[in-house]
């Protein structure tokens, strides 16, 4: 074995104390490659995350020789070549001339002979994947695979305290929202529950359109803040939306990046600014505080605009009757193409008749339904200063 049983009990020390000191699981990933690398005389070393659920690779980590058509695999080919069916460890003798690994032409003059794989159990689907190369033929004995079990489980372990503490600020996090959002809409009765309704739409579209989890989550919390800039407004203007002098309609306006403002010291919020700050963009560029046109409007501010219009017009407000279901989806079929992404409607209306928990359509309603959905494709305008 390359190094002595010093060197490993010295690097596993460095490892273990790292982890119980809370440094960045990445930079203790990065430096259990490193170690097994330069311990063992690798070419190389490859600590693949992957998310069996969802079937993707969510990260990687490597040193060494860059050999593309291994460590540029997608999951399926990952989880092909080394597949955990044949036990806990896989042993590739010549990569060179192993049928699983694609792409061999990239390789040029460089080559790689026998590869190791090993597979780390970290939290629920969510599993490790590490790899160890070389030039030759090599495999490892009994105490080399006993140095890179080991250290591979550190890196699991790492991971594991990693992914509870993001859980933990997780939940953290979503308190802290929700307690915002009570404060804010404590200050209205009339539009208590706006910005939960609003969240719990825009989560429902953003699943319509296929995003993915964490951008789902985060368009979700944006839905929960997007009005969070009004809670320093005086009461009485805010009782007044929609009869409003000029002046205090230019103070209404600025709620976006007053709500920016409060958020933006808050690191953790850092994915959701941009949700609160330009919500009342529209597609056709007469939004404010900056007048962005079309996609350069980030996607989850359309989705959160047209959700924000669509529970108003439901809700209805002191200056602003309530409408019924079939009026709302005119409403926002009129206004695909002008204030709103006609995409964004289009994942409304298919979205509509999925979600019974959140929306009783009555027949006449499945019927408007169907018609404005036709209609989406002709432009109309659409103008209206209430959604505020």
């Amino acid at each position: 074995m390359t190094g002595d049983y010093a060197t490993f009990f010295r690097v596993f020390a460095e490892v273990s104390k790292a982890i119980h000191s809370g440094e960045k699981s990445s930079d203790i990933l990065e430096a259990i490659v490193t170690r097994i690398k330069d311990i063992l005389g690798a070419k190389g070393c490859i600590f693949w995350i992957v998310d069996h659920s969802n079937k993707k690779i969510t990260s990687k980590f490597s040193d060494g020789f860059s050999y593309r058509s291994l460590e540029e695999v997608g999951y399926d080919i990952l989880v092909t070549i080394f597949n955990r069916n044949l036990g806990q460890s896989v042993f590739i003798e010549d990569a060179r001339h192993d049928p699983h690994i694609p792409d061999l032409e990239r390789l040029g003059k460089r080559r790689v002979g026998s590869i190791t794989g090993l597979f780390f159990d970290i939290v629920g689907s969510c599993g490790g994947i590490l790899a160890v190369y070389f030039h030759d033929s090599r495999k490892l004995n009994t105490g080399e695979m006993e140095l890179v079990t080991a250290l591979g489980e550190q890196g699991a372990i790492a991971l594991q305290r990693a992914i509870i503490n993001d859980e933990k600020m997780m939940g953290n996090l979503r308190q802290m929202i929700e307690g915002l959002t009570l404060a804010l809409e404590a200050k209205d009765e009339k539009t208590h529950g706006h910005s939960v309704k609003v969240a719990k739409f825009a989560r429902m579209i953003a699943g319509e359109m296929g995003l993915p989890e964490g951008e789902i989550e985060t368009i979700y919390h944006g839905g929960l803040l997007h009005d969070i800039g009004k809670i320093g407004m005086e009461d009485d203007i805010l009782q007044r939306l929609g009869i409003l002098s000029r002046k205090e309609n230019d103070i209404v306006k600025r709620h976006p990046e007053v709500g920016a403002r409060i958020t933006r010291p808050l690191l953790f919020l850092h994915d959701i600014e941009p949700l609160i700050l330009h919500h009342h963009e529209r597609f056709d560029g007469t939004g404010y505080p900056d007048g962005l046109k079309g996609e350069t409007i980030p996607l989850g501010v359309r989705i959160l605009t047209v959700c924000d219009a669509f529970e108003t017009m439901l809700a209805g407000r002191k200056y602003l009757a309530r409408m019924s279901m079939e009026d709302a989806i005119s409403n926002m079929q009129s206004g695909a193409g002008h204030q709103f992404d006609p995409e964004v409607v289009k994942a409304l209306f298919a979205a509509l008749p999925k979600n019974p928990e959140l929306f009783e359509l009555s027949c006449s309603a499945v019927r408007c339904l169907a018609s404005q959905s036709k209609k989406l494709t002709r432009p109309a305008i659409f103008e209206s200063n209430v959604f505020m």
